[in-house]
Formats: structure tokens, C-alpha cells, sequence
């Protein structure tokens, strides 16, 4: 017998109210930088985002976790693992996962951070998954949260309209299986990284290069270039 991950609850939360790319261009005007829809709609497909005011990135994935709960019909004693995948994380430590298993008044069970960016939330689903598997967690609740607003450049208008706030959570729940293709849940996992493309994409500052938070840095046609090769 095996035993699977299976996903039965799902949860979302976008802070405030919708900026629209119009919305948006008026605000980058008074900073003295040009773009419009039609420029942001033609190069990314993206009409609108969320920036928070004020709610950091715990808060984020607080809320996006009571709405996995109740679409599971759990509480948080139930859940006995917390995964926060995040690149924005309210301090260097602890943990947001420990933020948010206090709000949540989880009553114990392990929680962490998973830092890998876009792939973050697959990193973190990867990691309660193989603790499923292994039998030390029986229910996870895994939330890919950011606040990328709190790290953009205003006047960098190829990252600024890129990125927006929110967050999204699964609960993943232990399941038997026979091994064979009649089985649910997570079936495989494969992961890979190449840090030699590491300058493509990037925060321009961390605690032990430059003591700062930096803001996000891109090569805009490199990474597209990356991404359709690659993916």
C-alpha cells in the first residue's frame, strides 16, 4: 500500500480592490513614467492587479488559509503542517508559516518557509507531499503568499506591472492508495533548478550582501526567451 497527498480544500485572497492597468498608469504618470493598457495588455496579457495596504504577507496567507479550511470542512486542529512558499516574507525570521499557524491558533505540528519564487508554491507542495508520503504529516496546509509590492521599483515600468499581492492555499490530505493508476493525489514529483540563469531575475539586495530588502531587477526578453525554451 501507498500512501498520497490529495488535495480537498482550496482558498484565495486578493487585498482591497482591483487596480486596473489604466489605474495604474495614472499613478506611474505622477512618478514621471509612461505606459498605458493597450502597452501592458499587448506585452503580458495582464488587465489588472491587487497591491495590499498595509496587510503583510502573514495576513495574506492567514486569510487564504481559513478559506481552505472551510472549503474543507476542517479547523486547524486538524492540520498538523503548515508550508508557506514566499519570497516576501514579513521578517527574516521566524517563519511566516509560524505567523500564520499562531493566527490560525494551529495547535502544533511543524512549520516552515519554502523560498524558491515562481516556483515556490510547487517547492512547497513538493515538501508536504513527501511528508505525507513518509508519515510524518497526515494533513498539510500549503499557501503560496506575496507581497511584491513592498519590492517593486515604481520607476522600473517592465517589473512594476508585472507583479501584485495575494495569496492562495490547498489543504492536502493523507490517502491510501494500492499503487496502481486507479490511485488519487499526487502521483509523481519532479523538481529542477539552473542557478546559472540567476542574474536574469532577482532582488537587487538581502541581510548579507547589502543589508537592504532591494527591489526586483529583471531581463525582461531573457526570461521570456528562458521560460518558452524552457517550459
Amino acid at each position: 500500500m501507498t500512501m498520497h497527498s490529495r488535495i480537498i480544500g482550496t482558498g484565495g485572497y486578493l487585498p482591497g480592490e482591483p487596480i486596473s492597468n489604466a489605474m495604474l498608469a495614472e499613478r506611474l504618470a505622477e512618478r514621471g513614467i509612461e505606459t498605458s493598457d493597450d502597452w501592458i495588455v499587448a506585452r503580458t496579457g495582464i488587465r489588472q492587479r491587487y497591491f495590499s495596504d498595509g496587510e503583510p504577507t502573514s495576513v495574506l496567507a492567514t486569510r487564504a488559509a481559513e478559506n481552505a479550511l472551510a472549503d474543507a470542512g476542517l479547523s486547524a486542529e486538524d492540520i498538523d503542517l503548515i508550508v508557506v512558499a514566499t519570497s516576501t516574507p514579513d521578517w527574516v525570521f521566524p517563519s511566516t508559516a509560524c505567523l500564520v499557524q499562531k493566527a490560525l491558533d494551529a495547535p502544533g505540528g511543524a512549520a516552515f518557509d519554502v523560498q524558491a519564487v515562481c516556483t515556490g508554491f510547487v517547492y512547497a507542495m513538493a515538501n508536504a507531499d513527501a511528508l505525507i508520503a513518509s508519515g510524518v504529516a497526515r494533513r498539510a496546509l500549503v499557501i503560496g503568499a506575496e507581497r511584491f509590492s513592498s519590492i517593486l521599483d515604481f520607476e522600473d515600468r517592465t517589473t512594476c506591472v508585472l507583479f501584485g499581492d495575494g495569496a492562495g492555499a490547498v489543504i492536502l490530505s493523507a490517502e491510501p492508495g494500492a499503487g496502481t493508476l486507479a490511485d488519487r493525489g499526487v502521483m509523481a514529483v519532479r523538481l529542477h533548478s539552473d542557478g546559472a540563469h540567476h542574474d536574469l531575475l532577482y532582488v537587487d539586495g538581502g541581510p548579507s550582501s547589502t543589508g537592504t530588502a532591494g527591489v526586483v531587477r529583471m531581463e525582461g526578453k531573457k526570461v521570456f526567451q528562458h521560460a518558452v525554451n524552457k517550459l
